[in-house]
């Protein structure tokens, strides 16, 4: 079952990220990643929202990286295509874990990324579950499930969501909230993220289930494209994201705290 949400704007920039316009200028038009540049303005605008730090790398007149970070998940993400700026974010880390591009000594956890064009006909899929939008109502039973599963996760995240830009689908078993997942669109790019379902709801086909919800919703909002980053040892996802024809493209690695 396919419930349809409103269409996401598509014109210029979204409120969220309008008061950082002058201080992060050209970063909307950076080349700092293979897979989420038209993402970077968002992440650096969210990493300000939830408490975090935002940071940009210049040379001379040129930004050549831009490092996000979640004070209370205790991640960071430094995006780059220099390896020696990414080397010096990985190895001064300290508590934090990072992710990155470039792959460093010892070894981090890789995630590939997975892409998907949205070009052509929607994505076809028989649901075996209900799948309904998120509401606010939904976010005692979502933080509840999300901790469950990750343990610290940083509550202001989801303060005045869902928006226009960023879509969460859940899906419930006998009542219980049994998997959550959201999506993010900027222009004409999604990014499918934070899948969670609930341990005795798994290999039911929930995670499948909310894979594909969320590419129809980004089909019906005028993606063009959507990308997913995803653990190599996460096998059910990854199954889930194959099943609905998303291909890997590259990688990225994680780097935990030291």
């Amino acid at each position: 079952m396919w419930a349809r949400v409103g269409h996401a704007e598509m014109m210029g920039p979204s409120s969220d990220v309008a008061p950082l316009l002058d201080e992060f200028d050209g970063l909307d038009r950076a080349d700092l990643s293979p897979w989420f540049n038209p993402f970077l303005l968002r992440f650096a605008a969210e990493a300000r929202r939830c408490g975090g730090e935002a940071r940009i790398v210049r040379d001379g007149g040129s930004i050549t990286g831009l490092m996000v970070s979640d004070p209370v998940e205790r991640v960071a993400t430094i995006f780059t295509r220099s390896r020696s700026v990414a080397e010096s974010f990985v190895r001064g880390r300290g508590s934090s874990g990072m992710y990155s591009d470039f792959p460093f000594e010892p070894p981090g956890e890789p995630f590939d990324i997975l892409f998907l064009s949205l070009t052509g006909d929607p994505p076809s899929h028989r649901f075996r579950h209900p799948l309904r939008p998120f509401s606010r109502e939904d976010l005692p039973a979502a933080l509840e499930l999300m901790r469950e599963v990750y343990g610290v996760v940083n509550d202001r995240w989801f303060q005045g969501l869902p928006t226009a830009s960023e879509a969460g689908f859940v899906a419930q078993v006998e009542g219980r909230l049994a998997g959550v997942a959201w999506v993010s669109l900027v222009q004409r790019h999604a990014r499918l993220h934070s899948l969670t379902v609930r341990a005795p709801y798994r290999r039911l086909g929930i995670g499948t289930d909310l894979v594909f919800g969320r590419l129809l919703w980004a089909h019906q909002n005028g993606a063009s494209d959507a990308v997913s980053e995803i653990s190599v040892r996460n096998l059910a996802s990854r199954a889930a994201a194959a099943q609905a024809g998303m291909q890997p493209v590259g990688r990225i690695c994680y780097y935990p705290p030291v």
